[in-house]
């Protein structure tokens, strides 16, 4: 161990091998078209530990349970900040939702009963048809969504803060989602949540106005609010 290994706790990785080393199975245009445009570092663990699990769960082609993400011991330890107590659960969270409003992962419910389950799956041709068909009633759901015999309801979930927008805002249009998208990157999600309430709040129904308030909070902190 060096001196530098010793005094961070860190040891050097010692290379690859090649010839027996599991590998991991992602898309070429994740590398030319999405991750140039990624900037936060939960979004980049995320989907590249979602890409891990779908290679060792059988697939591209494999949902995933949102609680595996959640539990999964590297993408905890890589998340979890040094010296604090707090759980990288909302890091994770935040993560995931990034990748969905980016277009990267697929995000649906299944719901048996009162039971209902958030899955994954990463973005494909061959999966996006096939949630659509789930939703639709057109294709059943596979065996892993069911709860023992009860076929789940499907339903395509996308991040809160679309949906926020949507319900009191208006139509999310691609340029407005790739602008909250950037949002998203840049300022904590409670922040863009308060930011909307106080828009419709004062009437001022308008990205523009929401994308001020939070260059104010930014500049200026926020008032009687924790940031």
């Amino acid at each position: 161990m060096t001196s530098d290994e010793a005094r961070t706790g860190e040891r050097r990785f010692p290379g690859f091998l090649v010839a027996t080393t599991p590998t991991v199975a992602i898309p070429l245009p994740f590398f030319t078209d999405v991750l140039p445009n990624i900037r936060n570092l939960e979004e980049l663990h995320v989907t590249l530990a979602v890409f891990r699990q779908a290679s060792e769960g059988g697939g591209l082609d494999a949902p995933l349970a949102e609680r595996a993400i959640f539990r999964d011991r590297l993408l905890r330890q890589a998340l979890h900040r040094e010296g604090s107590p707090r759980e990288p659960r909302d890091r994770i969270a935040g993560g995931l939702d990034l990748a969905v409003a980016r277009g990267t992962l697929l995000r649906f419910t299944a719901t048996a009963g009162r039971r209902q389950q958030s899955w994954y799956y990463v973005n494909t041709a061959v999966n996006r048809a096939a949630v659509s068909a789930m939703a639709e009633g057109l294709a059943p759901p596979p065996a892993v969504l069911w709860d023992e015999e009860i076929a789940p309801r499907i339903q395509v979930d996308r991040p809160n803060l679309f949906r926020l927008y949507e319900q009191n805002i208006g139509p999310l249009t691609p340029l407005l989602a790739d602008r909250m998208i950037h949002a998203m990157e840049e300022y904590p999600v409670d922040w863009i949540e308060e930011a909307i309430e106080e828009s419709v709040a004062y009437n001022k129904r308008s990205w523009r106005y929401i994308q001020r308030i939070l260059e104010q909070w930014m500049a200026q902190g926020r008032a009687g609010r924790e940031s």
